[in-house]
């Protein structure tokens, strides 16, 4: 009944939890250095910026995160790994985006996903829908980026 009041609470409107930058604290110079790395590649959650080379370089990826903002973020949180109150309320929990296996998220958007709190999308307009579609994909791109400068196994 939490996971409901929580939830519903969530979607009225703009979201009232602040969007602010997740706390980076590195554990070594190693991870400090990558993520300054990343840094100039992606900037950062609040000021996203990709490659010249990504497929979102001509996304509109600020418009995106304030899309994220008032439809995602209270489940997902700023940095989309999902550790928010919201997320702790729900069973099954909503997706980590920096880790996989992500769906279609096209589809995702578009339908929800059945017996999960994560709903359709459809309501939005043509762009808020290709923005928040396109930053979503910028936070998995962001991630998989994170996870080979570390060295991580592809």
């Amino acid at each position: 009944m939490v996971a409901c009041i929580a939830l519903w609470r969530s979607v009225q409107g703009e979201f009232a939890a602040p969007d602010s930058e997740p706390i980076f604290a590195a554990s070594s110079e190693f991870e400090s250095m990558q993520f300054e790395k990343l840094i100039g590649d992606y900037g950062y959650f609040t000021k996203p910026q990709v490659p010249s080379g990504s497929p979102l370089s001509q996304s509109n990826l600020t418009h995106g995160r304030q899309v994220y903002a008032i439809n995602c973020l209270h489940c997902h949180g700023s940095d989309g790994q999902a550790h928010t109150p919201t997320a702790a309320l729900l069973n099954p929990p909503p997706t980590n985006l920096l880790v996989g296996p992500v769906r279609d998220v096209e589809t995702v958007l578009r339908h929800g996903i059945p017996s999960t709190a994560m709903s359709s999308f459809v309501a939005l307009s043509d762009d808020d829908f290709a923005d928040v579609r396109d930053y979503a994909l910028y936070v998995i791109e962001r991630g998989d980026a994170w996870a080979k400068l570390m060295g991580a196994d592809e």
